[in-house]
C-alpha cells in the first residue's frame, strides 16, 4: 500500500512524506512523522500568536 502524510493548510495542502509500496507494519514507520507534524503544528500556532501580538503592538 502507498501511504502519504499531508498537512492541510488554509491555502494549500503540503505533502510531508510518501512511503510507496509500504508492505510492513506501516504504523511503526509513519508514527514518527505524525509526531513531527504535531510538533510543527504547535510551533506554527505559537508563531501565529506571536505575529498577531506583534501586529497588535505595532498598531498601538
Amino acid at each position: 500500500m502507498d501511504v502519504t502524510a499531508r498537512l492541510g493548510l488554509a491555502a494549500t495542502t503540503v505533502v510531508l512524506a510518501t512511503w510507496p509500496n509500504l508492505n510492513s507494519d506501516w504504523i511503526l514507520v509513519v508514527h514518527p512523522t505524525l509526531y513531527e507534524v504535531a510538533g510543527l503544528h504547535a510551533a506554527l500556532t505559537i508563531a501565529t500568536d506571536a505575529l498577531h501580538l506583534a501586529n497588535h503592538l505595532a498598531a498601538d
